[in-house]
């Protein structure tokens, strides 16, 4: 009987194990890999919009954090919290309820929950940004014109009768003089007053002069180079003056701007200066209101149509040399005897000049002795009373000019101010409740001012000017304040008076 070998063997047999891989590590079967668990993605949505408002609830504190007590940052942030709370809540309800079966649902469809939309949810963060930055406009334009206060308009020299409130401060013309000349008719560059105002001299006055000549002199200071011119004007009728040394030419400093003012206006109307004024507002400002040499040396420049630069010889040197000269004829035509104002006041800076060069330095002459700027007082005071009699060059120039004096007396405006024109000048020692205007001078050998003082009763309306050409009157700042309070202080007391 054969035996079929090919049968198992007879005896014990041990189990045939798989081979494994080469990488030793066992490889699961599909089934093990499909029973593996797949996170589920729902957290990460339900958990992704609450991330963002909270980013960009951090980012809304930053922009706000000078905003924090408006209501619109607290309202903002409330929305925000209640509709976070919501999202909150409606997770929570959704991860309790159950999931239906299959049966279930074959039953019909299941509803789907809509979230509530709130208001802030509907606003996006750009449109957030764009109403925080429109408030912000909207109060800036709202306390504009709490920022921006403009000072009353300067007084004219006003006849002495009763005024009503409206016309406190607003300037009514007087009747023109004789010598006031059409300035449209004028063929040349002049001014257009050409005689002199005709004031009757006072012996009050003089008196009154004298004692402040005396005030002077009593701080130790030299009266020889001083001088005092004193217009009383608070009578409609008759204009009183009296004087000390107020004929001998001096120094003006930078009261020659004041006469520079005018001499631009006039160019300005007769078309001498094409351009328009507007374009030269900083400069007048600067040049009046702060004694900016820069802004003057510019408007110099322009009205006797001249530039400051390097030496110029023959033909050259005197035509430069005649249209700088115009700006001493345009006065000197109309009755302003020997007055001198070609020289410019430095330093300036945008030409890098301490002190005259080139062709300025030309224009003085002799070194040894150096052609100056020259004014007697009563030429400044004459000005100041033609301006603000509004004659000088029309009623319009002399508005803007008598605008461009205004000074604000009062401390908060000027005490921290360094360029101030108040402190140790004529207006520190006045009270604050009163019209003044002025231009004063100053350099290291002098001090100079030409004022225009009017009380609102109109007690006391006169002009003052004081020029000192000497050093000792630029150490001593209190001076040139006494002076101004004791003038001040016996013309408000003694109110006006009619000359019969």
């Amino acid at each position: 009987m054969q035996v079929d070998r090919r049968r198992s063997p007879i005896g014990p047999q041990r189990p045939i194990q798989p081979r494994r891989q080469s990488s030793e590590r066992p490889v699961k079967s599909r089934r093990q890999s499909r029973e593996r668990p797949v996170p589920s993605r729902r957290p990460i949505q339900t958990r992704r919009p609450i991330d963002l408002l909270q980013k960009s609830l951090s980012i809304l504190e930053i922009i706000c954090v000078n905003l924090r007590s408006s209501a619109l940052y607290l309202r903002l942030t409330d929305r925000a919290k209640i509709h976070a709370r919501g999202i909150i809540q409606s997770r929570r309800q959704s991860s309790q309820r159950p999931v239906p079966s299959r049966r279930q649902s074959s039953e019909g469809p299941v509803p789907s929950r809509r979230r509530v939309r709130t208001k802030f949810s509907r606003l996006k963060y750009r449109n957030i940004l764009c109403l925080i930055a429109g408030a912000i406009a909207f109060f800036w334009l709202v306390t504009m014109p709490f920022r921006i206060r403009r000072p009353p308009e300067p007084p004219v020299i006003l006849a002495q009768q009763a005024v009503s409130p409206q016309e406190t401060l607003s300037p009514p013309t007087i009747e023109p003089s004789e010598n006031l000349a059409d300035s449209q008719s004028e063929p040349t560059f002049s001014y257009n007053i050409k005689t002199p105002p005709n004031p009757v001299y006072s012996q009050e006055l003089q008196g009154i002069v004298d004692e402040s000549v005396k005030i002077a002199t009593s701080k130790g200071l030299p009266a020889e180079r001083l001088s005092i011119t004193l217009f009383d004007v608070s009578n409609s009728k008759t204009h009183t003056f009296a004087g000390y040394q107020n004929q001998s030419l001096r120094f003006p400093a930078s009261v020659a701007k004041l006469f520079w003012m005018a001499a631009f206006y006039s160019a300005i109307e007769k078309g001498i200066i094409t351009q328009k004024e507007s374009a030269f507002k900083n400069d007048l400002e600067q040049m009046i209101g702060i004694s900016n040499n820069d802004a003057a040396s510019r408007l110099l420049d322009k009205i006797t149509d001249t530039k400051s630069g390097g030496r110029l010889a023959g033909e050259e040197l005197q035509t430069w040399l005649k249209k700088r000269n115009q700006i001493n004829s345009f006065f000197q035509s109309a009755g302003y005897n020997d007055l001198r104002i070609t020289t410019k006041n430095y330093p300036i800076y945008y030409l890098r000049q301490e002190g005259p060069i080139g062709r300025d330095l030309q224009l003085r002459g002799d070194a040894s002795q150096p052609i100056r700027n020259q004014v007697t007082t009563d030429q400044a005071a004459r000005l100041i009373y033609e301006i603000y009699t509004r004659q000088a060059v029309s009623s319009v120039a002399s508005r803007k000019m008598a605008y461009l004096l205004t000074r604000d007396l009062d401390p908060k405006a000027w005490k921290n101010d360094p360029s101030n024109s108040i402190q140790g000048f004529l207006g520190e020692s006045l009270p604050t409740n009163i019209y003044f205007g002025s231009k004063v001078g100053y350099t290291s050998k002098s001090r100079s001012e030409a004022a225009f003082v009017r009380t609102l009763d109109d007690r006391a309306i006169y002009i003052l000017v004081v020029f000192a050409d000497d050093p000792a009157y630029v150490k001593d700042e209190t001076a040139f304040p006494a002076i101004s309070r004791y003038v001040f202080d016996r013309l408000n007391a003694r109110g006006p008076i009619t000359l019969q």
